[in-house]
């Protein structure tokens, strides 16, 4: 059997959250009207996060395999 590496975190970026809540979304989903209300989907394409801490900033990381594939997303919120 092939054994897979993945590496070491890598980070890509910050989120930041005002609610305690970091949502995840197919962005392509998103519907906003001409009044300016924001529409998520309902369906599988968009998740909401409860972290149980309020406001901040937060890295996130990539982990890719040795074929450069990516493997997990990590938010780390401590």
């Amino acid at each position: 059997p092939l054994v897979t590496t993945i590496y070491k975190p890598k980070c890509i970026g910050k989120v930041s959250m005002d609610s305690g809540v970091i949502s995840v979304v197919d962005v392509s989903h998103i519907k906003v009207n001409n009044d300016g209300e924001i529409n998520l989907p309902s369906y599988n394409l968009y998740t909401a996060i409860n972290t149980e801490l309020g406001d901040g900033e937060y890295n996130i990381y990539e982990c890719r395999d040795d074929k450069g594939g990516l493997r997990k997303i990590i938010i780390d919120i401590q």
